[in-house]
């Protein structure tokens, strides 16, 4: 896709809180304080904190939906790097909405150590069951906490990550309130999982991936318009999802298998970076 082409919607200030919300809902259901490995959040000016100092990830160190109801400050800032600093995250972002997002903003931001390191792309789209095809080789099914080490396996292992603690880490919501869990099986071996968390309304793709080797078979696809007909059978009307920003030098296909089920740009979600180390 053309990048001029890719025009954010015209989201109303609400449907955006909406948006970053039920993210922020999913999310905090990872940092309970019983993982394997150390974890803290904090709702701090309306948005969530989330913290795992001992894996220098930022999609685990970063703020979402702050800015939204109340504009950020210079006291709201403090407390935010105070968290991070407490927690001892090496570093960490803050993600922002264009409606949370103005000159004035940015010179705050620069003026207290953050630079602007990249965009992520929020898609939404209405809740309907999409006319797409699936690979009949291909087999789905839902889990339950019997196989939640099996999910965080193939999660951990579709995503380029080094510390093996984080498969369990990623097994923690299995079976939490909300949540909806799915393997994906090609001949009989399981090649990719994802989630759904359901919220009233909105409902929102959680963590998803395939094992190298089996990418292009489909199994993206299935899962999207699996979680798609469960998210219509719970009576939500939206559904989002979150993904780097898709680029003609840098294609993201995560992104471009969410336009092909009907996902819709809703606007590009900038990430500011504070490192301690710099």
């Amino acid at each position: 896709m053309n990048i001029a082409e890719e025009n954010a919607l015209d989201l109303s200030k609400g449907f955006i809180r909406e948006l970053e919300q039920i993210e922020s809902h999913y999310w905090m259901k990872y940092y309970r304080g019983d993982s394997v490995l150390r974890t803290y959040s904090a709702i701090i000016a309306g948005g969530m904190a989330c913290a795992m100092p001992e894996v220098d990830i930022l999609a685990m160190n970063r703020v979402i939906g702050v800015g939204i109801t109340t504009p950020l400050d210079q006291a709201t800032l403090k407390h935010i790097i105070d968290f991070y600093s407490n927690a001892g995250s090496a570093r960490f972002f803050i993600q922002l909405p264009p409606m949370s997002i103005g000159e004035e903003i940015k010179s705050l931001l620069v003026e207290n150590g953050f630079v602007h390191h990249n965009n992520w792309s929020k898609l939404q789209r209405i809740v309907q069951l999409p006319d797409v095809q699936t690979n009949p080789e291909l087999s789905i099914r839902d889990i339950n906490q019997d196989e939640s080490d099996n999910y965080g396996q193939l999660i951990f292992m579709s995503f380029d990550w080094e510390d093996s603690r984080l498969a369990s880490w990623l097994s923690s919501t299995v079976g939490q309130e909300g949540y909806k869990h799915y393997i994906v099986s090609w001949n009989g071996k399981d090649i990719a999982a994802g989630a759904l968390f359901v919220g009233g309304p909105m409902a929102s793709m959680a963590f998803a991936g395939t094992l190298a080797p089996f990418r292009g078979k489909g199994a993206q696809t299935l899962l999207l318009k699996t979680r798609m007909q469960d998210a219509l059978k719970s009576g939500a009307l939206f559904i989002t999802a979150e993904t780097a920003q898709h680029l003609d030098f840098q294609p993201v296909n995560s992104y471009l298998n969410l336009r092909k089920v009907g996902f819709e740009l809703a606007y590009q979600r900038q990430n500011w970076l504070f490192d301690f180390n710099r």
